[in-house]
């Protein structure tokens, strides 16, 4: 029988299992991702394989970068979060995801820098107490913002988003209601779940996300030929900022 697992090694074994990855191949930043479409823009840019498993990744030894498509949801984010805490490596988590746009001022396309979350969901209960904002590791955040706002041609916005498990949300009156009295600028179902295991593990970690739907408008949840022209038009700039920030990241001794 061999030695028992400690939650150490169990995590990176974890990520190897997950992600079809040896430990070795995972650079110092690590962008979470919830599409193929990222996955596979990067593996071109850098000339390097897809890696698949339960998950997806792909690794950049030059840059020192990984990609890694957890998939959707914040059990799914909660994992990914919890074992690159354990990554000896890993000096900052950066999600590049897509949000629903609830702020009439946001339009699909635009950028949303979070300041905060709202814990709507099962799994960051598990790591922080309830009264605990779930909120970007505040370094990583101002380098984002300066990196994103030096983009004349994309529009940012920063605010509280609210993260929930809640899928079919849209057709609830009174939760819709809920967001609108809080001031929601976004929704999306991973960002609290992330801010708060980094935060609890001691993993720097930040968010830039991509408005890809407008769903309390007449006609603007995303379905399949909506969600296209959003990949067509706008993910290979959602990914370009990412990697931009990261080079900040790593100017500045991240």
């Amino acid at each position: 029988m061999g030695q028992p697992l400690l939650p150490d090694n169990y995590a990176r074994q974890t990520l190897e299992r997950y992600t079809g990855s040896e430990i070795s191949e995972f650079g110092s930043f690590i962008l979470l991702v919830n599409f193929p479409r990222y996955l596979e823009d990067f593996a071109k840019l850098h000339d390097v394989p897809v890696r698949t498993g339960h998950w997806a990744a792909a690794h950049d030894r030059e840059s020192g970068v990984s990609v890694i498509n957890f998939g959707v949801g914040s059990p799914s984010a909660g994992i990914v979060t919890h074992c690159l805490s354990y990554l000896h490596q890993a000096r900052a988590v950066l999600m590049i995801g897509m949000c629903g746009g609830i702020d009439d001022g946001l339009e699909v396309g635009d950028i949303v820098l979070p300041t905060a979350s709202v814990r709507d969901e099962g799994t960051s209960q598990h790591y922080i107490p309830r009264d605990v904002p779930a909120m970007p590791h505040t370094r990583i955040n101002r380098i984002c913002n300066e990196v994103v706002r030096r983009e004349k041609e994309v529009r940012v916005s920063s605010g509280l988003m609210l993260t929930t498990d809640y899928r079919m949300w849209e057709f609830d009156r009174e939760f819709i209601d809920y967001i609108n009295r809080h001031r929601i600028i976004a929704i999306d179902m991973e960002i609290a779940t992330i801010f708060a295991v980094a935060y609890a593990l001691n993993i720097p970690a930040g968010a830039i996300m991509l408005v890809s739907d407008m769903p309390l408008r007449e006609g603007g949840i995303k379905g399949k030929e909506s969600m296209k022209e959003v990949f067509t038009r706008h993910t290979e700039t959602h990914l370009r900022l990412g990697l931009k920030a990261v080079e900040e990241f790593r100017r500045r001794g991240v």
